[in-house]
């Protein structure tokens, strides 16, 4: 079974397990229900109905003594046989039409012959069933006017009464929960039936989603290849002197915008990357020295485009060396750093990595890019992630495709770790995280980088206001041929070539918002 079955039949028996997972829910809760309603009628309602019964029972032995009472009392000695025995028939033989029997089984009499006036033994005898376990006994004393004893009359009384009303009760109590049994059914059903609909369509939308990753993957990769031809025709052309004398602006701009559309070509291919299952790290040996420099480097050339200070602050008891994937590592970060100086007009942005802990064979690094840049609302902060989403905002607002932070997050998240972000509208942001990563080396790092300590660039001879406001209005409607033009014939002139050397980065860039804004401030300033 290939890699990509094994996948989606995972992710089936995932739905399955979830739906066992609510039916055995179900089905407990259920069985708790019945369980509580039947202890309820063990220990609540039975108990009740037995001890109502038995109360019965007691009433009706104590009328039926009351009447055998009276014939000992006031019977002759020679006719008190016949005549208790007749009381006693009477007695068994009448039926309860509630019961459908009798209710009365058994009589039982001992009586005391000093009191009685009779031969000893005469009454005493037991008639009826002999065998009667479940019957309710009631012993009744004989007592007469005078306080004397005549005897005890033991009654067993039928518990046909007790059975009926417990059965009649119970049947009752499980008919009025049935509805609630019903509810509980149903809602499961109703449960099962959404949840199945909810993951076809879940299965659904994942299926689209892949297949238009995979889509924008292959047409990406498709594109590459006729760019990477357009690339590479131009730097031929670039090499050609009188080619490039002739048409130098135009193979200029091509070269640019086909390096611009490969950077969000490449863009789309990793998020392709990074959404596949089979996405995995290749971590190496990385001196942590050279590239820390590297990436100092590489921002401050980015930062100078813009006249922005970049700090970096690096822990000195930084490991030496390190085991992890590089490109990956730098490929977030640089995106980081990248985002931070892009979006920060004035300021600073500073670039700061401290080691938290550090083991035996392991170290955890803390990585924090922070800016002073025009910041993120805080309703928007998860929004940042979405693939393709890109705020509204007065600097870049179509620039780019809107997947580096997703990128960034998908593989710190497949190092171990979770990007988090904090920022203030106006104030800028903070973006950090921190892997634990295998040491190598762990000797206190010795971080040389070279300082910029080139002076601000002496006075600027200005052209005339017209030509300001040309290049600004140029660089409003991009329009760079219109920009080149207007420098090249600045370039003529020496006395304007400190004007020129400040300008050519963000031509060269195709930094049109920010060459507008600093031609503004120009302006403003003269």
């Amino acid at each position: 079974m290939s890699k990509s079955n094994w996948l989606a039949k995972l992710k089936s028996n995932r739905g399955l397990q979830s739906q066992l997972v609510i039916g055995f829910f179900f089905i407990a809760l259920i069985l708790f229900f019945l369980w509580s309603l039947n202890r309820y009628w063990q220990n609540t309602l039975q108990p009740r109905l037995y001890l109502t019964a038995n109360t019965q029972a007691n009433i009706l032995a104590q009328s039926q003594a009351k009447v055998l009472l009276e014939t000992l009392d006031r019977t002759a000695s020679q006719y008190l046989v016949e005549e208790v025995k007749d009381v006693i028939q009477e007695m068994l033989i009448v039926e309860d039409p509630s019961i459908g029997g009798r209710f009365i089984k058994n009589i039982s009499l001992q009586i005391d012959y000093s009191n009685v006036n009779i031969e000893n033994g005469a009454l005493d005898f037991s008639e009826g069933e002999q065998d009667c376990n479940s019957c309710f006994s009631v012993d009744v004393p004989l007592i007469n006017r005078e306080g004397e004893i005549l005897g005890l009359a033991t009654f067993a009384i039928s518990d046909r009464y007790f059975k009926l009303l417990s059965a009649e009760v119970k049947s009752k109590l499980f008919a009025e929960t049935q509805m609630t049994l019903a509810l509980v059914v149903a809602v499961w059903i109703i449960m099962t039936i959404m949840f199945h609909r909810l993951h076809k369509a879940k299965q659904i939308v994942e299926a689209s989603d892949l297949a238009k990753t995979r889509f924008m993957a292959n047409v990406t990769h498709e594109l590459r290849t006729p760019l990477n031809a357009i690339l590479g025709y131009t730097q031929l052309f670039k090499n050609d002197r009188e080619l490039m004398n002739i048409h130098s602006q135009g193979i200029e701009t091509i070269d640019k915008s086909a390096e611009h559309l490969l950077l969000m070509i490449n863009d789309i291919l990793e998020f392709s990357r990074s959404n596949e299952d089979n996405l995995v790290l290749h971590p190496v040996e990385i001196n942590f020295i050279g590239f820390l420099t590297t990436l100092v480097e590489m921002c401050k050339v980015r930062a100078k485009l813009k006249h922005l200070p970049f700090v970096y602050n690096f822990d000195p008891e930084l490991p030496s060396v390190i085991v992890a994937d590089d490109k990956r590592l730098r490929q977030v970060l640089l995106n980081l750093l990248s985002n931070a100086i892009k979006f920060t007009q004035q300021g600073e942005v500073s670039f700061n990595v401290q080691l938290q802990s550090q083991r035996h064979s392991s170290a955890t690094i803390k990585f924090e890019i922070v800016d002073s840049g025009i910041g993120i609302a805080r309703d928007q902060l998860t929004n940042i992630f979405i693939p393709f989403h890109q705020l509204d905002n007065p600097i870049t607002r179509a620039e780019g495709s809107g997947l580096g932070l997703t990128i960034s997050q998908r593989l710190i998240s497949l190092m171990g770790s979770r990007l988090t972000v904090e920022s203030e509208i106006g104030k800028g942001s903070c973006f950090a995280f921190s892997i634990e990563l295998p040491v190598l080396d762990s000797a206190p790092i010795c971080l040389e980088i070279t300082e910029d300590h080139d002076n601000e660039a002496g006075p600027i001879n200005l052209p005339d206001a017209v030509i300001l406001d040309n290049l600004r209005q140029h660089a409003k409607l991009h329009n760079i041929l219109g920009i080149r033009s207007q420098i090249d014939e600045l370039t003529k002139d020496p006395h304007y070539a400190s004007f020129v050397e400040q300008i050519k980065p963000y031509i060269d860039n195709y930094q049109f918002k920010q060459l507008q804004q600093w031609l503004e401030k120009i302006e403003s300033s003269t």
